[in-house]
């Protein structure tokens, strides 16, 4: 943008030594380039959430009349029909896996109870077992022990009266016949048979008193104590298996949605492999947003085999039969120079054959993020007069302008401690420093709303 002003004030010379004032026209002009830019453009942009791989296959070219419908562009799709194969396979796996992991951890669950019951069973028995044999058998069986003993004992002693008896009673005779001796050595065998059959009695029962039933005391104690930490084991471990596999469950649901979102995603992109006008109108690579045309990189990859970004305008359409406005984004210094209905004559950048009278439109006068000042600036074309979208033209608007006044170069001013300002003037062979009140300035001249006279010497230093 540039800003020129027409200031005729001064006689020769211009800028040092002496300076003669008069009065004269002041005026400042402001120029700058707008851009005819549709006030309701059609934003064109791939706004997916599956496919991001986007390689032109055909494009229209910059500039081309459109009508609502036409194929502006188509991407290559084999990449997007195996990407869509591949994840219907991906949903599939899922599916299958899910109802795999559901049948199991129905199974898990049921056999889970099972195991359950039977550890709990268990320990129940061993206790039982303990108890019986505490309470009854081992009772039992010490008293079975004693009983055997008192039993071999009582026939022991038994044999040997009869043997004494036999004895006496064959000594009485003085003569001991042959089927005498008989008898008595059978039942001296008796006698001994009896002893040998108690002395065993008595080491059976010492090896079962002392080993055998403390053995089977302490093997059901054990087993009790075995089966009681295997039940708090199993309570402890097997809900948590199950749990585990319930959290699997969940997770493999989570991953068959997910796939399947992906699916639904992927496959509601399909309508980007071809874009179409969604209106009447010419077709522009880059985006006309925010009163802008930005083409910028785009330029490198909207041609054939080009790969476009997603999610963001890579084009527009300029709708046919409405009014283009010119929009300039200016530095907000000049924007706020601007007022509403301020008068701006335009031509064609390039020509001065077409000159047109306009006014700019409530100028913003707040700066954007980028610290411009937008500008809108309504033209009634003539009828024989073809704008194009992104066409660009110069304005050139009298901000400020004054038919006899007094100028003076910025050079001859200098700014007091109070902020007013001087200038020296030549007063016979000497300069004094005079007050003077200084008016709007633009590009090394200042206009003088009072203080100096015309026909008054300023001096202008180097």
């Amino acid at each position: 943008m540039t800003s020129r002003f027409l200031l005729l004030a001064l006689t020769a010379p211009l800028y040092a030594g002496e300076v003669t004032v008069k009065n004269a026209p002041f005026r400042i002009e402001q120029s700058f380039t707008a851009t005819a830019i549709p006030s309701e453009p059609a934003l064109i942009s791939l706004d997916v959430d599956g496919w991001k791989e986007f390689k032109i296959e055909t494009i229209l070219e910059h500039g081309t009349a459109v009508k609502k419908g036409d194929v502006l562009m188509t991407f290559e799709r084999e990449d997007y029909d195996n990407k869509v194969i591949d994840q219907k396979r991906a949903v599939e796996i899922r599916r299958i896996q899910l109802k795999t992991a559901e049948d199991e951890l129905a199974k898990l669950k049921a056999d889970t109870q099972i195991k359950l019951a039977e550890s709990e069973r268990k320990k129940t028995l061993a206790e039982d077992d303990l108890k019986y044999f505490e309470t009854v058998s081992r009772p039992t069986q010490e008293a079975d022990l004693k009983e055997s003993q008192k039993r071999a004992e009582f026939s022991l002693e038994s044999l040997q009266e009869e043997l004494k008896q036999l004895q006496q009673m064959y000594e009485e005779d003085d003569l001991t016949e042959e089927t005498e001796e008989i008898i008595l050595k059978r039942q001296k065998i008796y006698v001994e048979r009896s002893q040998y059959s108690l002395a065993s009695v008595k080491r059976k029962n010492a090896r079962t008193t002392d080993t055998t039933i403390p053995r089977r005391h302490h093997d059901l104690k054990r087993a009790v104590e075995n089966a009681t930490n295997q039940f708090a084991k199993d309570k402890a471990v097997l809900p948590n298996v199950v749990k585990k596999a319930e959290i699997d469950l969940a997770a493999k649901k989570d991953y068959l949605d997910r796939n399947k979102l992906q699916l639904e995603r992927l496959m509601a992109d399909e309508k980007y492999l071809t874009i179409t006008a969604p209106t009447d109108g010419t077709f522009l690579y880059g985006s006309l947003e925010k009163g802008k045309w930005t083409l910028g990189d785009l330029i490198k990859v909207l041609k054939e085999g080009g790969k476009v970004p997603t999610n963001k305008t890579i084009a527009s359409i300029s709708p046919s039969g409405t009014t283009l406005p010119l929009v300039s984004h200016v530095s907000y210094s000049q924007g706020i120079t601007f007022k509403d209905q301020t008068p701006v004559v335009i031509t064609l950048n390039g020509s001065d054959y077409m000159r047109l009278n306009a006014k700019i439109s409530n100028p913003v006068n707040i700066p954007d993020t980028s610290g411009k000042d937008t500008l809108t600036i309504n033209v009634e074309w003539p009828e024989n007069v073809t704008i194009a979208p992104t066409q660009q033209f110069k304005c050139t608007s009298v901000i400020y302008e004054k038919d006899n006044t007094i100028s003076i170069p910025t050079k001859a001013l200098q700014m007091s401690a109070d902020g007013s300002w001087t200038v020296k003037v030549k007063s016979g062979d000497e300069t004094v420093r005079q007050l003077v009140e200084r008016g709007r300035s633009n590009k090394g001249k200042a206009e003088i709303l009072s203080g100096l006279e015309p026909g008054q010497v300023i001096i202008v230093p180097d």
